[in-house]
């Protein structure tokens, strides 16, 4: 009888997760379209600010989904059953009390947050957005989270990636049908969120039938106890995404946290593509840190970085050369605000794509459960996004905190290679600095020279996809020339890795 030949787990959690990335990316873009041509850049940004500080749950939950993954690892690689239960009834009761202190967060975020908006919108009017908005967010937190670790964790995470980019394509088919039909944005949010609330069913339905989770273990009281030590760092992630439109919506218009929204629609769309790498993976340097098997994490922490380093510098410079002229494209015909930043785009990518580069460091980390030892750092991080972000907005508007941003991000991977040397694995920070000077010098010099001799002038569709293609083929053409000269032996790891994966 012939062998059933299944598709790799590693291979299906990377498609999935590409797959839902690229479905995020186009909901992404098509959605806030929708509603910049029919409502304007003032709803487009107020939806985009309320979206932020909902977003302000991250810091109740307070670090706990860093460490429950990290719980999960040891347990999950030693089929400890009853530790595997533990660690998801612990997980589940909290954030169930999360979900709960959120519902009492919205509603005094609706009573306040119209009074100190700058806008042209009634009090009824945001008050309401606001709790609709906040629906999908407790959802979230209280029904599907803690299922959603565990799959994660368990290497299983193409269900939760397949289920979220099917209600991501609903959502966006029901949005283009109501805006067209029925153009009323509360209308529009409500029933997204509804089509929502089939999420923690699949999941749910997914774990009773895969997993043998004893609903009535103890709760493992130190899991509560250490996520404080994952606090700092959930902080710090948190600002890195939520902070710059947060003090925008603070300091400036609705109009100018459009303005900062559309362009990171295209660092975010980069960032997810990035992100589903690093998830497919992420995993593996976990269990490989818990099973001590220190030589292999080498090897597979290299062929981490060597992905990251080439696609990143890719992705990220490309996204330097066409974003101001994609934005101008994207909001052709919305004349109410300027949307011509092109200091801005170059910043604000730049500093994703150093966020990106850290990711192997930051992984092994929290693959490891170090969170106590990286608590300052994110603290410092935090720190310095704000107080340079809030002294330069003033200035500079949305620039400004693009460079708070930039620094911060400067600053925490130099730390966190200086970490993962001395704390985790024999990695020297030069082979960092040696790889960072590698791709990025040459990569910088290739898109000035492109931007200086075969400049965007002319913004059509047809002029940017040409420009498009000249610009990826040069940029190709110089990443893989330095990835043959300088990391052959990383090129035959990949090598290796796919073809055992296939």
């Amino acid at each position: 009888m012939k062998k059933k030949h299944k598709l790799p787990i590693a291979l299906l959690n990377t498609f999935s997760s590409l797959l839902l990335r690229a479905i995020s990316i186009v909901s992404g873009f098509i959605i806030p379209k929708l509603i910049l041509d029919t409502f304007g850049s003032e709803t487009n940004g107020l939806v985009s600010s309320i979206s932020q500080f909902l977003n302000y749950i991250n810091l109740i939950e307070g670090g706990l989904n860093g460490v429950i993954m990290a719980s999960y690892y040891k347990p999950l690689t030693d089929k400890n059953n009853s530790k595997v239960s533990a660690v998801y009834v612990t997980s589940r009761n909290f954030l169930r009390k999360i979900s709960f202190v959120f519902l009492g967060y919205s509603l005094i975020l609706s009573i306040v947050y119209p009074l100190f908006t700058n806008s042209n919108f009634s009090y009824p009017f945001i008050l309401s957005l606001v709790l609709i908005l906040s629906i999908k967010l407790f959802t979230q937190y209280c029904f599907s989270l803690a299922d959603k670790n565990l799959l994660d964790a368990s290497k299983h995470g193409y269900v939760v990636h397949f289920t979220h980019a099917t209600l991501l394509v609903i959502e966006t088919i029901a949005t283009f049908i109501l805006i067209k039909l029925f153009p009323n944005i509360h209308i529009i949010k409500l029933v997204s969120a509804i089509i929502y609330f089939a999420q923690p069913i699949i999941f749910n339905h997914y774990i009773k039938n895969h997993f043998n989770i004893n609903l009535k273990a103890s709760p493992d009281k130190q899991l509560i106890k250490d996520r404080w030590n994952g606090f700092a760092i959930n902080v710090a992630a948190f600002i890195h995404s939520n902070t710059d439109i947060v003090l925008l919506t603070i300091m400036t218009s609705l109009k100018t946290v459009s303005v900062y929204s559309v362009y990171a629609l295209v660092s975010n769309g980069i960032r997810q593509i990035i992100k589903s790498i690093s998830d497919a993976i992420a995993p593996s340097i976990g269990h490989l840190y818990a099973k001590g098997d220190m030589d292999e994490l080498n090897t597979k922490f290299d062929l981490f970085e060597f992905i990251l380093f080439t696609t990143g510098t890719f992705m990220f410079g490309m996204g330097i050369m066409l974003i101001t002229p994609f934005v101008m494209l994207y909001t052709k015909g919305v004349t109410d605000t300027n949307y011509y930043e092109p200091i801005f785009g170059i910043i604000l990518l730049t500093a994703e794509l150093i966020s990106c580069l850290r990711g192997p460091a930051l992984r092994l980390g929290y693959g490891a459960g170090k969170f106590k030892d990286m608590r300052k750092a994110a603290f410092l991080e935090a720190g310095l996004n704000i107080i340079i972000s809030i002294t330069l907005v003033p200035f500079l508007g949305v620039t400004g905190v693009a460079i708070g941003t930039l620094v911060a991000m400067l600053y925490r991977t130099s730390w966190q290679y200086y970490y993962l040397r001395d704390h985790l694995i024999d990695r020297p920070f030069r082979k960092f600095i040696k790889r960072s000077v590698i791709y990025l010098i040459p990569t910088s010099i290739v898109i000035t020279a492109c931007l200086t001799l075969f400049p965007i002038t002319e913004y059509t569709i047809s002029n940017w996809v040409y420009h498009a293609i000249i610009y990826g083929g040069i940029l190709a053409v110089t990443i893989i020339t330095i990835s043959i000269i300088f990391y052959r032996n990383d090129l035959k790891n990949l090598k290796k890795y796919l073809r055992k994966h296939s």
